[in-house]
């Protein structure tokens, strides 16, 4: 009787521990998710350098003012 309920509690010990090992890896996966941004590096750098460029030909188009 004692050997059959050891074995019964190790068994849920162990479904127990299985549980909280997959928890365990499902919220380091969504902490992983939440921290990498939605578009690459990449993205970011192009678009500014973009921006950057524009600014600058918008600059050289500008009408200078009047120095009077």
């Amino acid at each position: 009787m004692y050997g059959t309920m050891s074995m019964e509690v190790l068994r849920q010990r162990r479904e127990e521990l299985r549980r909280e090992a997959e928890l365990a890896r499902l919220r380091i996966a969504l902490r992983a998710n939440r921290r990498r941004p939605a578009t690459p590096r990449w993205v970011s750098t192009v678009a500014w350098e973009l921006v950057r460029a524009a600014e600058l030909l918008r600059k050289s188009f500008r009408t200078p003012e009047k120095a009077d």
